[in-house]
Order: structure tokens, then sequence, then C-alpha cells
């Protein structure tokens, strides 16, 4: 019969003795991890909160975005305009004045070249006339060597070349015509083709003076007095102007030598560097602080930019926001932002407001989590995961469409992704829950609407529920696929709703079968790490770790074969009362393949491993061996982690005995006692250290491992026989507590013990004896030969027959 009940719960507070007045319910909060779980979900609401709120105005333009209708200005603003810019520029460039700077060796060129004059003038030649005029410089204008055009005209060179006070008088004016040069402003410009902006002539100039402190600037007025040589030539007047501080008739040589000298070495030289340096700066000015006429007013309610759906000469087309149209946008919502900057209360109310519908989302979940998940509560190591991967996922979906923009599908990635690892971490309905609250904080963010909620919840189940068994490393690219191609049509239908045109529909469709298929490939190469992280294993894990050839497993087989035996047959049993109640079968069957690693250590002293009849306990004390029994559950665990072996087996290892008694150690120590007359042991001292079994899985386990080992050790193990020693055994555990801690309901105990019975009866179940061949010696299990044939032998009934119940009579 089965108890009408099992014993009530004290996981919680076992151990801890209650106040008089019982528990109160802030007593249990505080005691059960109340406190730090509080904590972090207020750590996790400030994260998404900040993430929500910043900024508190979002730009919610994209490029090539879908615009159902007309953007007017909701303020006054104004807006650069680029072609306006780029002209302030240009004139910024051109009113920038061009810088020269003296040239002391041009001058000194020409003035030693006129003081050599006279002492280089050549004697006139006997029988035809000197040239009258000096020759063309080259690069550099020669030394003069012009002689008069007659014998009249080289007399005056001659005397002042031989008279001392003539020279004298001739050098001071050549030092009066330097000092002239200073003022004379001739100059050559850059080639054209340097210039950013060519131009004929500076509208100012800067001219480096010596003995000036600052440059001179000229204005439009005043280059006049400028001469470009390289242009225009040099004007006679200014020749002129120069050598009338001559003599005649030495005055006329002078004024043509200049003429051609000065061209050639231009008193000021253009300095490019320094006038590119201050043509920089003046653009750069005009970009850092524009001139008003650079700018576009727009007043309040203004059309800034048309929907999408605009009429051309070809019809209606539709067209999405443009390059040009998002520095409206953006100046619009920047005048927007400020303008609400500059009214505290109504700012701060839309603040305030928003985050209390981020609190109550996050309240939502957190009483949730409470209610239905009380688990999580305590453990915080798996909480803190979740909130960590909640937070992150928030992150990404932040980075993705608030910083770069991205289309506002994209935050189909971090909810699907989230429903994903859940669902690997926990289960199904976790997830799915938790997912939807997940699907409303990346909603606020990108200020999304009900149709992207939508499609986001879509993409979240169609992944999920494909999840529950991850076998292959092609199952999380199947279901992502599946979930992409139900997002694609999500997309298209509810675009269709809202009349959409088709070439968006199918842009965002891609977005969100794009975010989809990356979703499986960032799950796959992310699994190890999301493994390591929530302490569980996939079926792709527990596939390698019952393979024959993995290290621990062959190490048992070679050293403890009886007992890798018995683990294999409890991987079967455990596996088929796993599946009877919906449980991870491959999950149970890995544990059973684990749980009694420990007895490497010491084989000989398991009876599995045992060859002769004598026990190596012969020897011992009950005490003694008691050590070495529940001993292989400490040698186990630390194998376990020595191997690396998934923590989530760890569990089959440490609760598979559970607290349950050692009885054949325990009845061998009371008799000793009782034969020396001292009190009988405690049942206590004899028990496993535990723990029980939380889970359905290691509790499958436990009632596998005490049904087959007291069904070995059966003489007869009939079918009848096989089924009342389960039950009983499954009624000892149930009725010793062992079950207390794990979920498992008395419905699903009767489903296990059924499935124990039938998986226990097909290896045990009895076998024909075969007769002995002719004229060979009968070997144990042969029948003899009936010398008369039984009475129905021929259907197969009688005693003897294919199908009776007791084989053979020896």
């Amino acid at each position: 019969m089965w108890p009408l009940r099992k014993k009530p719960r004290q996981r919680r507070f076992e151990g801890r003795k209650a106040p008089p007045g019982g528990w109160s319910a802030w007593q249990k909060f505080t005691r059960s991890g109340g406190l730090l779980a509080a904590a972090l979900a207020v750590v996790f609401y400030l994260a998404a909160a900040g993430m929500y709120l910043w900024p508190v105005e979002p730009f919610g333009y994209r490029l090539g975005q879908y615009l159902p209708e007309d953007v007017h200005a909701r303020v006054d603003f104004r807006v650069r305009v680029p072609e306006r810019v780029k002209e302030a520029a240009q004139q910024a460039e051109l009113r920038t004045p061009a810088v020269f700077r003296y040239d002391p060796a041009a001058v000194a060129e020409i003035t030693t070249a006129l003081r050599r004059m006279p002492r280089r003038a050549p004697a006139p030649p006997a029988t035809q006339p000197a040239p009258t005029t000096a020759p063309a410089p080259t690069t550099r204008p020669a030394e003069p060597t012009t002689a008069p055009a007659d014998a009249n005209m080289l007399s005056p060179w001659q005397l002042v070349a031989e008279d001392p006070n003539a020279l004298k008088a001739y050098l001071e004016n050549v030092d009066r015509l330097a000092a002239a040069l200073r003022g004379v402003y001739t100059v050559r410009l850059k080639p054209a083709e340097e210039h950013k902006h060519p131009f004929r002539w500076p509208r100012t100039a800067l001219l480096h003076a010596p003995g000036q402190a600052q440059p001179a600037e000229l204005t439009a007025g005043e280059l006049t007095d400028v001469d470009n040589p390289d242009e225009a030539g040099l004007s006679a007047a200014t020749a002129a102007r120069l050598a009338s501080v001559f003599l005649e008739p030495r005055r006329e040589v002078v004024r043509e030598y200049l003429t051609k000298a000065l061209p050639a070495n231009p008193v000021y030289r253009y300095d490019r560097r320094a006038t590119q340096e201050r043509m920089d700066a003046a653009v750069s000015a005009v970009f850092a602080d524009p001139p008003d006429e650079v700018y576009k007013e727009y007043s309040t309610g203004e059309r800034i930019v048309s929907r999408s759906l605009r009429k051309t000469p070809d019809g209606e087309r539709a067209i999405g926001l443009t390059h040009e149209e998002m520095p409206l946008l953006a100046a619009e919502h920047e005048a927007f932002a400020r303008r609400q900057a500059e009214k505290p209360l109504l700012y701060w109310s839309r603040l305030v407001g928003k985050a209390c519908i981020a609190m109550l989302v996050v309240m939502m979940l957190a009483a949730y989590v409470a209610r239905y998940h009380g688990d999580l509560i305590a453990d915080r190591g798996a909480l803190t995961g979740i909130l960590v991967l909640l937070a992150a996922m928030l992150a990404t979906n932040k980075v993705l469409a608030g910083v770069l923009h991205f289309n506002p599908l994209v935050a189909l990635l971090p909810v699907m992704m989230t429903g994903a690892v859940l669902t690997i971490a926990r289960n199904q309905r976790f997830a799915l829950a938790v997912g939807v609250f997940m699907a409303l904080l990346v909603l606020l963010q990108i200020r999304g609407s009900m149709e992207q909620l939508l499609v986001m919840l879509v993409g979240m189940a169609a992944i999920l529920f494909q999840l529950r068994d991850v076998r292959s490393r092609t199952t999380l690219i199947r279901a992502s696929a599946v979930a992409a191609t139900l997002t694609f049509l999500a997309v298209l239908v509810t675009g269709l709703a809202t009349a959409k045109p088709w070439p968006f529909l199918l842009r965002d469709g891609m977005w969100a079968a794009g975010s989809g298929l990356m979703c499986g490939f960032v799950i796959q190469g992310a699994l190890p790490l999301i493994e390591s992280a929530f302490h569980v294993a996939t079926s792709l894990t527990l596939l390698e770790w019952c393979d024959a050839s993995r290290p621990l497993l062959k190490r048992l087989a070679m050293e403890a074969p009886g007992t890798y035996n018995h683990s294999l047959q409890l991987g079967a049993l455990c596996e088929a009362g796993a599946e009877a109640i919906g449980a991870r079968g491959l999950l149970a069957r890995v544990g059973a393949y684990y749980h009694d690693i420990g007895k490497i250590n010491k084989p000989d002293y398991f009876i599995e491993n045992q060859a002769g009849l004598t026990s190596r306990h012969a020897k011992l004390s009950p005490a003694m061996s008691l050590l070495i029994i529940i001993g292989h559950v400490k040698d186990g665990l630390e194998l376990a982690r020595e191997y690396g072996l998934p923590k989530v087996l760890h569990e089959f290892i440490t609760s598979h005995h559970g607290t349950t008694l050692v009885q054949y150690f325990y009845h061998a120590a009371a008799e000793q006692r009782k034969e020396a007359a001292e009190r009988a042991p405690d049942e206590a001292e004899f028990r496993y250290p535990g723990p029980k079994p939380r889970s359905k899985e290691p509790a499958i386990l436990m009632l596998a491992d005490a049904a087959e080992s007291s069904v070995r050790a059966m003489s007869d193990p009939t079918a009848g026989r096989i089924e009342d020693q389960v039950h009983a055994m499954v009624n000892r555990r149930l009725m010793d507590g062992q079950l207390d801690e794990c979920d498992l309901t008395l419905k699903e105990v009767h489903q296990i013990e059924a499935s124990l019975v039938k998986g226990l009866c097909s290896m045990y179940h009895t076998r024909i004896a075969y007769p002995t061949p002719p004229n060979s010696k009968a070997a144990p299990g042969d029948a003899k030969p009936a010398e008369d044939k039984p009475e129905g032998a021929e259907n197969g009934n009688g005693k003897n027959g294919a199908n009776g119940n007791s084989g053979a009579k020896q």
C-alpha cells in the first residue's frame, strides 16, 4: 500500500531551531537569502533603468527608415546648410592675406652688381661700337656690363672709376637705392596650381618689412603699389624712380638694369607655408563657429521631412530617410532636447515616470521568480548568473539599436538569446516567462511598438520550444533557422497590417531573419561557457561523457569491472524510468554510469568486484567496513573533480544513497554489541552522509540502485517476486524520507516503479535449457532427454516446452 503523504519538507530551515512562536514572514525571508536576492534585484533594476533612461529623449531615426507620416518641427531651430558652409570657407580663404617676406639676398645681389659696375666698365673698342643695353639676366642677374653706345658714353664710367670722389658719390647713390628698395613692393606669387582656390591677385597682403615689429597689411586699395613681375612686369615708372638718384648718363643704364634685375630678384617673396596656415586657421574657424548666414531657419510646425511614400513624375515611390534629411532631424532633436531640459519640472516628471515603468516590469519579474522559482532565492550563484545574463543582453541591445542605430528588429537577437540560454540552463517554462519580461525591457529601450513586441515573442518562443534537448551540433542551427523563418513571416504579417510598403517589409524581414540565424551561431559558440556558468550539461555534452573511451569509464571498466557492469545496467534502468515521467533520460543514464566511480580506489571491498568466496570485510570490524563503504561517495566526488566531470553529474555521486542506513554492517555491529552485552549502536552512526536527492534524475537513480541490488541478491528472481521486491524497496526509500527534497509526485514514483519492474524482469528473465547434442557430454545447463514425450508438447505447453516457466526437468 502506498502511504497517504510524504513527510513534510524542512529543507530551508532544517537544523535551525525555530522560536516559540514559529518563523515570521520576515525571518523566513532573511534566513532563506531574501536580502541578497533583493539587493541583486535592485542592482539589476538600476542597470536596466539606466540603459532605458539614457538618453531620456533618444534620437529615433536612422538612415533609410520608413516614415508613414510627414515629420514637423516641434520647436524653432536652425540647421547648417553644407553648401553655405562650403562657400563661407571659400570666402574665408579668399579673405586671408597673402604673406610676403623681405628678401635681403635679392637686394644685396642688385646693389653688389651696381657697386661693381664702374670698376668693370669695358674700354671702348677700336673699330666697332659697344652695345647700348645690358644683357638679360638668367636665373640671377649678372653684374652690369653695359657699355655706352659710343665713346662719349664710356668716359663718364671711366671717370667714375678713376676719380675717388666720383666713385664715392656713386656708391652713396647705390646705398640710397638699396634703402629705397625696401619700399618697392615687388613680389612673386605662388603658382596658381598651389592655391586651394586660384586667384589672380590677393585681396589683402601682409608684407614683413625689415625693422617692423608687425607686418604691414595692405588692403585692396593699397595693393596698387605692389607689382607682380610674373604677371604684369615691373612698371617703367618704378624703375625710373629708383634710378633717379643717379646722374646722367648713368641713370639710363641703371634704369635698364633694374628693369631686368628686379623681376628675377623680387624684393618680397611669397611665404607659402605661412599663408596656408592662415588659410587653414580661417577655414577651421568657420567650421567651429559658422557665421549666421550658413544657417537655415525652421519654425514650429513646419514640415522638415516628407513621408516615405512620395509623389514623383513616374508615380508614387517609397523613399526612406536620406543622408540629406538626417542632419535636419538631428538638429530638430537637439533643439527639442534643449527645450525640454529648460523645463526642470517637465523633465524630471518624465524621468520619474519612465523609471517607474521600468520598476513595474522588474517587480513583476521578481514576483514571478519568488512565487514559482523560490529555489533561486537560496541559490545565489544561479540567481546572479541569470541577472548578469539579462543585464548583458540589455547592454547588447543598447549598443546595437541605441548606439550603432541598427534596425530595431536587431533586438530579436538578445531576446532570443535570453530564451535559448535560460532553456539550456533551467527549463522551457522558466525561459518563456523570463523571456517575456526581457522582451518588455527591450521594447522600452527601443521605444518600440506592439508589432515589434509580437515579432520578438514569436522569435523567442520559436527557438526555445526546439531546445529541450541539444543532442547534436546542428540542433541550434536548425532551431535558429526555423525561428528565422517564423520571424520573417511575423514581420510580413505585422507590416501588412500597418500598410508598410513591400521594400521596407522585405528589408525588415531580412533583419529579423538575420538576427534569428545569428542567435543559433552565437549560442553554439558560447555553449561551453553557458554550461560552465550555470553548472548544466546539454545532451551534446552528456553524449560525449557516456562514450566508453572516456578515461574515467575505461579506468572503471579495467579496475572495477563488476561495478562497471552494474553501472551500465543502472544506466538503462534510469533512462527508461526518467523517460516514463518526462524527465531527462540521457542525464539519468550518464549519471548512473558515473555514480559509483569512487569504488575504483578500493574495488575489492565491494561484492560485485570480489572474485573469491571470502569477503575482504571478514577480518574488519563493522565500523571499519562502514568507513570503506561510505567512503566511495567522497572518493567519487574527488575523482569527478579531478577528471573534470560536469557539475550536474556530481549530485548523482553524492546523493545516490542519500542518508540511507548501511543495514548489513549495522546489523553486524548490533550483533557484536549484543554478544558483548552492550547497547545497540545508533542508526545515525551507520547512515550515509547524504545529501538527499534534490532533482528527479538522481532520485530515479537511488530507487533503481536499491531495486537492482536487491533483485540481484534474489536466488530465483521471477516476475512476481521482482515486482514485490521493487515495490518493497521503493516504499522503504519513500518511508525513510529519502525523496522529501525532490519534486517527484506519487504518480511519478508509481510510473518509475513500473518501469523498473519491466526493466529488471527483462534483465533477469528465465531461459529454457537446451538438449545435449548427440555424442556430446552434457553441460551443467543442458536438459536431459526424456523418454516419453509429454502430452501437449507439440503446442509448446508442456513443462519442458519452449514457453514453459520452469525450464527442463533436471
